[in-house]
């Protein structure tokens, strides 16, 4: 069974107020439009090919706040990995508080049917045009329309991604056969009033959707993997519950449940989201 590997778990404990050097920004285009992201590369990462981390901001987010926020950088020059913040896409009038088109989910992205997938793939050509990386150890991440957007990836994408972390947020597309060898660890709040660990409309959100609760999820993934509909549990020292399911497949499938967390980065303070994102920091 493919694991999720070490570094990853550590996501789970990032200190969300960390701070290390800065990405350096990265422009091009694609279907005629111009795209950016962020790309941080530890110091003295020499020739090796290094695993890939793909970090993608909430809804209304943008590669500069979450490179802040998550402190990630410091986590990649610690464990020896390359950190990407892609930018999604925004409105006319602000053009700098950008979604993601996940599915059915968010904002002008799904309107104008943005095609994030092949953004994401171009992007990782553009990336291997001018730094050496590992192409088998490319991981996704992100927080709440990030997160939907990871799933995404391991639905569409699965022979660029090893594995995704979705944080908050959960999947967005009615179905998902092509993360059935791509391990999943799924991260989130028990009180995430965005989007709700038992789906809905989180009285916080503002993306205008029914969000697909953790649960169900989670089963649309099982399936794919070919598990056990019975999973184990785990208290874990800092509070929060580990489930592992059983899998036939390939890849593994866990959930990390933060009880009291809410719709944050893990390790990070939902008070500073809601000053950065206008209050309504939201898928």
């Amino acid at each position: 069974m493919r694991l999720i590997p070490l570094f990853i778990l550590g996501l789970a404990l990032c200190a969300g107020r960390a701070t290390a050097a800065e990405g350096e920004l990265y422009r091009m285009q694609i279907a005629g439009a111009e795209r950016s992201y962020k790309l941080f590369v530890p110091k003295g990462s020499g020739q090796e090919a290094m695993p890939l981390m793909i970090v993608m901001h909430g809804g209304l987010g943008n590669a500069d706040e979450t490179e802040r926020t998550t402190g990630m950088n410091k986590v990649a020059q610690a464990s020896g990995f390359l950190v990407v913040y892609p930018n999604g896409t925004g409105a006319r009038l602000l053009p700098n508080r950008r979604t993601w088109n996940a599915g059915r989910c968010c904002g002008q992205a799904v309107e104008r049917k943005v095609d994030d997938v092949a953004f994401i793939h171009a992007m990782l050509a553009d990336i291997a045009s001018h730094h050496s990386f590992d192409r088998s150890r490319v991981y996704a991440t992100g927080i709440s329309n990030g997160a939907m957007m990871a799933y995404r990836l391991a639905c569409e994408l699965p022979d660029d991604i090893a594995a995704i972390v979705p944080v908050s947020g959960t999947l967005a597309l009615n179905s998902c056969p092509g993360a059935k060898n791509i391990p999943v660890l799924h991260i989130h709040g028990g009180k995430d009033s965005n989007v709700p660990f038992k789906g809905g409309r989180g009285e916080n959100a503002i993306a205008g959707v029914d969000h697909r609760s953790v649960p169900d999820s989670l089963r649309m993934i099982a399936s794919a993997h070919g598990c056990n509909a019975d999973a184990s549990e785990k208290d874990l020292p800092d509070g929060s519950e580990l489930t592992t399911w059983n899998c036939r497949g390939k890849a593994a499938l866990q959930l990390r449940l933060i009880p009291n967390g809410e719709h944050v980065w893990p390790g990070g303070d939902s008070r500073r989201n809601r000053k950065l994102y206008g209050g309504n920091f939201s898928a």
